[in-house]
């Protein structure tokens, strides 16, 4: 299971989230690459089943993730940051 999934953002490329606690809510296939079609019907995965149709998750995805708050629930604020930057996907890197 992926969607869903509560982890820890890594990464540097978002100020202020290093260390923070995400929630996830869609893998944005091939969002890395600078030809990645937003419009693509294959582009936004917000299933588990629809990302295992599509091979799951890969170095070049990014996620959209949303900070856990203390109580629980999440911001309503998304980012995106690369899959690569979460602890749950910190073995795709090279």
């Amino acid at each position: 299971m992926v969607i869903g999934t509560d982890t820890t953002y890594l990464g540097n490329e978002i100020p202020g989230l290093r260390g923070q606690k995400v929630r996830i809510f869609a893998v944005l296939r091939g969002g890395t690459r600078p030809d990645a079609d937003t419009d693509a019907d294959d582009y936004y995965a917000d299933t588990d089943e629809k990302l295992a149709r599509l091979g799951g998750v890969t170095v070049e995805d990014c996620i959209d993730a949303a900070p856990i708050l203390p109580d629980g629930t999440t911001s309503f604020v998304h980012v995106d940051p690369r899959a690569i930057d979460l602890e749950c996907f910190a073995h795709l890197r090279k």
